[in-house]
């Protein structure tokens, strides 16, 4: 078995942080304060095993896991939990048995689901649950009790604690396996059902596909002919198109020659046209240059006036700007004095504050000084008055603990007597009879078992004989199926050999035709003929149309009908005869007793005779006279001069076999019908007995339940008496056990009173004197306060004396300060305004005004010269301008006349390429036909038109169109549905076989099933019981089957608690379901051992003592199964071999600390 070894959290709820949690024990506890977390490790554990309700988790939605933020912590977006299990015995299934350790991971994303992992490796959810199924951890486990839950388990619906057996007999995984063979077997009958439906609708198919055949081959002949005439006619067109193409050709390149001379003068015109252009592209330059001269000029006299105006401004600027510097000058000349005469005064004032200052700080030392000693005495009588109040303190709680210690006693003591006095009254109470009752309740529970026996007996012998009638019923089924299949095929193949015989009677115009002239098409000759089998197809090839010949009288005929048909008169008057008797006569093979028939035959086969088989030909060729023709049994016919072979005419070959056969399917099919109704019958003669045996099985399993309903009340009874016995027995000797001990008690008491009382009286004592030295100290601490409080007033007014000093000092230094950095900036400024008198000085020059005035009157003269330099360049390029004008004219003419000459080239050239296109496209029909060109010329002649083959290529396209509609396909489709119809045969034959090896395989589940199941059910309610009476120190408990067949009845539970006479288990109370379940619980365990068990705070409803035996029988099962439980109570926190604490110091985050005995119970004292 897999034993649980490591527990690993991350994001699940209040694990925030990766947590792992080495469990290395069989009974590991975990303890700690409400609300710190420990049902989360719980709930984690179920939670990683599959569970998919939100509400098991506690939770709103399955994201509502994953940890959702605290007062210091955001919320994340994942969570996983990871289970570590041992697997070094290999007991894990197969699948997983050669792994020494086992991980089961389950992983979810906020909005992304859940993925799970078995070894690191994805699996789905189903996975987990077949690797924990029947070991009590599956959906349904008993192995995982909730917190508050335990009760529920033997408050269950019936159902529910028959779910609780099955996984604990292990048939969990037998179930999974019968529910998985159901759906095969409902999807097997079902494709069974839909196969037969589709073979029906196959047959009648192929049918159809037969007759649609014999079309499309005519079809495809017609099409082959057609297509060979049209590609005749596309011949015919390239060959005329290949004239004109050559005829388009010719006139290109005569138009061609014409245009290339009329381009040559163009081109001549066109370079008279760029000289020009090119000298008017010069004198372009020219002027442009001429231009820009003159602009330069024209901007050079424009910034010499600018600069003289300029020059005017400055010099005015700077007689100002003079002025206002000496001004400024001699303000801050009287500044820098009025500065300087307070920074005198100020160094007067800071000497006087520094004097004072070293007054007040030798002041203030020396205050510090003596307050030192003072303090020191303070500080010694206020420790010493401590220390005394503490230990009076101390003394008086040690009395009043002892004070509290004696009420204690004294009311023990009180409480002692009173139990004495009540069990002297309850022995007194005991009934020790009741022995003679007992033995005449198991007399009549003997008689009572009898009787259930004898019903038992019934039962299995109805229940054989209904097992036998259900296997007759399956082979008639069976049967019936076959035999169905059977008549579908018939039925299905004598439609379709009607259809086909019923297409030859000819097209709806033919049967107008014959109906205008009262011709009764019905009575054909194929109708009456019996042939020899070996000689059909030879008759057939003789007679050809003739054999579908309608016999029927008729007068006169007003028109010809629509399509090719043959009447034949019955007429007596003539009679044939073969003439030749060196021959076989056809005649022989074909056994008619219809004399006018007989004729009629005599007419049209007196000239043909057969070839026996194995002979050749050759044989009886040389014995034929004019007219006369041999036919062998393949249907080659021979004459003295040719040899026809047969083919197989579309529609009537096989005309008269088909007839055959469709009579010897009408014959056959009545008696297959009536053995299918017979088959029928019995099916539901068998039906009808089994529902009687059904009823009977019914009418038997209430008799049986009335029955051990009875012998079980009877049980009961008498395990009440017994109960009753052995509890008066039991409650005699408690009764003086306890009776003794409560005396021992009282002696016990007497003697702590004494003890208690003499440990009072010294600690008052002490009291007292502790507190005369209190008041003595507490005086004395007092005055040296007030003293201290005193030197402490002195020094602080020092202080503040010392400290006013040191600011006035620190303000002065600052204005003095400020005061030179004034007269800094006053001298810096004088520097600049200095500076700014000298350069107004130096700008102030009239001479540069004066050589600017000069050098303007030169420039005015250049800029006249140039500009009449400009005028004579724009007079040159106006006379370029009209030179290239003209010339341009002329070259417009020329082009224009070439445009007509290019106009009729390009029509000649579209001519030409229509007429090549043409060609072309005839050509590719050609290809695309895939005949032979050179086949194709020598097929036609020069004198073959267009027209002529063309109307052939009609005519052949109305017997197209004739045939109506075609299914081309129908060839192909034929021959695929037989082929699929075959598959479909096996198919059936499989489905079938699959269909009786699944219903045996349920049989054989639920016998295994059940078995299991009865076996379970004894051996678990013999085990509820002994734990029932361990728990509770005696009453009864057991479980009921609430009806006959275990598979699908309800369990209920039954428990009685010493002394106690409950009839539902709603009456116990929640310490007595609790033990109830609990004993279920580990009654199921002792049959089937989980891996694992999980209890959260099981043992909360439970007294000492119930908890007490509940952890000794934990203790006992903890051998086999490992225990993982949430617990407050010291006495199951002692049985864990490990405890784990769970601490939540960091708001709405749980962390792990291992923790000892004692330290879990101050957690629990905290909580």
């Amino acid at each position: 078995m897999v034993r649980l070894i490591q527990l690993k959290l991350a994001g699940f709820k209040s694990f925030v942080d990766p947590t792992t949690i080495q469990l290395q024990g069989q009974r590991v506890g975990i303890v700690g304060p409400n609300g710190c977390g420990k049902s989360n490790i719980m709930e984690s554990v179920k939670w990683v095993l599959g569970e998919s309700s939100a509400k098991e988790m506690r939770s709103e939605n399955m994201d509502s896991v994953i940890f959702n933020g605290s007062e210091n912590r955001k919320p994340i977006s994942r969570a996983s939990v990871e289970l570590i299990f041992d697997n070094s015995l290999g007991k894990a299934p197969t699948e997983w048995s050669q792994y020494a350790e086992i991980s089961v991971k389950r992983v979810i994303e906020r909005e992304k689901g859940s993925t799970y992992y078995i070894n690191n490796l994805a699996v789905r959810r189903k996975d987990i649950a077949d690797l924990f199924l029947g070991t009590g951890l599956g959906g349904r486990g008993y192995a995982i009790i909730g917190q508050n839950t335990i009760s529920q388990i033997i408050e269950a619906k019936p159902e529910e604690l028959r779910s609780y057996l099955e996984e604990a007999a292990g048939v969990s995984k037998y179930k999974e396996r019968r529910r998985e063979t159901e759906f095969r077997l409902r999807d097997t009958r079902e494709n069974l059902s839909r196969i037969q439906d589709v073979l029906n609708e196959i047959i009648q198919q192929i049918a159809k596909l037969e007759s649609q055949a014999v079309i499309a081959t005519k079809y495809n002949e017609l099409t082959e002919k057609h297509k060979f005439h049209q590609a005749q006619v596309w011949v015919l067109k390239k060959r005329d198109a290949s004239i004109v193409w050559k005829k388009h050709q010719s006139q290109v390149e005569k138009l061609v020659n014409e245009l290339e001379q009329q381009t040559a003068a163009l081109r001549k015109i066109e370079a008279e046209v760029e000289n020009l252009r090119q000298a008017h592209i010069d004198a372009s330059d020219e002027i442009n240059k001429n231009q820009a001269s003159f602009y330069e000029i024209n901007a050079e006299v424009s910034n010499i006036e600018n600069n003289i105006r300029n020059q005017n401004e400055l010099l005015e600027r700077s007689k100002k700007e003079l002025i206002e510097i000496e001004t400024n000058l001699a303000k801050n000349a009287d500044d820098q004095l009025k500065f300087a005469k307070d920074i005198e005064e100020a160094g007067i004032e800071k000497a006087a504050l520094s004097e004072l200052y070293k007054t007040k700080e030798e002041n203030f030392n020396s205050l510090k000084s003596s307050i030192q000693s003072v303090e020191a005495t303070y500080l010694g009588s206020t420790e010493q008055f401590n220390q005394i109040a503490n230990q009076f303190q101390s003394t008086q709680e040690k009395i009043n603990l002892e004070k509290a210690t004696i009420d204690f006693i004294h009311k023990t003591e009180e409480e002692t007597n009173a139990r004495i006095t009540f069990l002297n009254n309850e022995i007194s109470n005991i009934d020790l009879t009741g022995q003679s009752l007992l033995e005449v309740k198991e007399s009549d529970l003997a008689d009572k078992r009898s009787h259930v026996e004898k019903i038992e007996a019934k039962i299995d012998e109805n229940k054989s004989l209904a097992t036998d009638l259900e296997e007759e019923i399956d082979t008639l089924r069976q049967r019936q199926i076959e035999m169905q299949k059977e008549l579908s095929q018939i039925e299905g193949e004598i439609k379709t050999l009607a259809q086909i015989q019923d297409d030859t009677q000819g097209n709806e115009s033919l049967k107008s035709w014959t109906s205008q002239h009262n011709i009764n098409t019905s009575n054909r000759l194929w109708e009456k003929l019996k042939i020899k089998t070996e000689w059909v197809t030879a008759i057939e090839s003789a007679l050809g149309g003739k054999l579908n010949a309608v016999l029927a009288q008729y007068e006169t005929i007003s028109h010809r009908p629509p399509a090719s048909m043959v009447l034949a008169n019955l007429n007596a008057s003539h009679t044939y005869k073969p003439k030749n008797n060196k021959l076989n006569s056809a005649l022989d093979v074909i056994e008619i007793s219809d004399p006018l028939l007989m004729n009629l035959l005599s007419e049209w086969l007196s000239d043909c005779y057969i070839i026996p088989k194995g002979e050749s030909y050759k044989n009886f060729i040389g014995n034929l006279e004019q007219g006369e023709f041999l036919v062998n049994q393949q249907g080659d016919i021979f004459t003295k001069n040719s040899v026809s072979f047969y083919g197989k005419d579309a529609s009537l070959n096989g005309i008269l076999l088909r007839q055959e056969r469709l009579k010897a399917l009408q014959e056959k099919f009545p008696s297959i019908e009536k053995s299918y109704k017979d088959v029928l019958n019995k099916l539901s003669e068998a039906e009808l007995q089994l529902n009687d045996y059904e009823e009977q099985a019914d009418s038997f399993g209430e008799e049986l339940k009335d029955a051990l309903n009875a012998f079980h009340q009877t049980e009961i009874e008498v395990e009440k008496i017994q109960q009753s016995i052995t509890y008066a027995n039991e409650k005699h000797s408690n009764i003086t056990n306890e009776q003794n001990e409560l005396k021992a008690k009282l002696t016990q008491i007497e003697v702590d009173k004494t003890t208690k009382s003499s440990l009072i009286h010294n600690l008052e004592n002490d009291a007292h004197r502790f507190l005369e030295q209190k008041t003595s100290s507490e005086e004395i601490k007092k005055r040296h306060e007030l003293e201290y409080e005193s030197a402490r007033k002195h020094v602080n007014e020092a202080e503040i004396q010392l400290q006013e000093s040191h600011f006035n000092l620190k303000i002065i230094n600052n204005k003095i300060n400020e005061l030179n950095n004034r007269i800094n900036i006053l001298t810096e400024d004088n520097n600049t305004l200095n500076n700014k008198k000298d350069l107004a000085k130096a700008s102030i020059n009239t001479e540069s005004i004066e050589a600017l005035q000069l050098s303007l009157r030169e420039k005015i003269t250049v800029k006249d010269e140039r500009e009449k330099i400009l005028i004579a360049s724009r007079d040159n390029l106006a006379q370029k301008e009209t030179d290239l004008r003209e010339s341009e004219q002329k070259r417009l003419q020329t082009e224009q006349a070439v445009h007509p000459i290019r106009d009729k080239l390009e029509q000649s050239r579209l001519n030409e390429q229509e007429s090549k296109l043409l060609f072309e496209q005839f050509q590719n029909e050609i290809n695309e036909s895939q005949l032979d060109e050179v086949v194709l010329s020598e097929s036609i002649t020069e004198k073959t038109t267009v027209k002529e083959v063309q109307e052939l290529c009609n005519k052949l396209q109305e017997e197209i169109n004739l045939l109506g509609p075609v299914n081309l396909a129908a060839i192909h489709e034929l021959t695929s549905e037989k082929e699929r119809k075959g598959y479909l045969d096996s198919q059936v034959e499989d489905l079938t076989s699959a269909s009786n090896t699944l219903e045996d395989a349920i049989r054989r589940i639920d016998k295994e099933t059940r078995d299991r199941l009865i076996t379970t059910f004894n051996e678990v309610n013999k085990n509820f019981t002994e734990f029932f009476k361990v728990l509770f120190n005696g009453g009864q408990a057991q479980l009921e089957l609430l009806g006959e067949e275990i598979l699908d009845t309800g369990i209920q539970v039954t428990a009685q608690p010493p002394g106690k006479k409950n009839t539902t288990i709603s009456q116990l109370s929640g310490g007595e379901k609790a033990l109830t379940a609990t004993a279920l619980v580990f009654a199921l365990f002792k049959l089937n051992p989980a891996p694992f068990c999980l209890m959260d705070e099981v043992d909360a409803p439970l007294d000492d003592s119930n908890t007490l035996r509940f952890a000794n029988m934990v203790t006992e099962m903890s051998k086999n199964t490992q225990f993982l439980y949430v617990s407050h109570n010291k006495i199951a926190m002692e049985m864990a071999q490990q405890l784990i604490g769970v601490t939540m110091q960091e708001s709405g985050v749980s962390r792990i600390v291992e923790v000892s005995l004692e330290e879990a119970e101050k957690m629990e004292l905290a909580n």
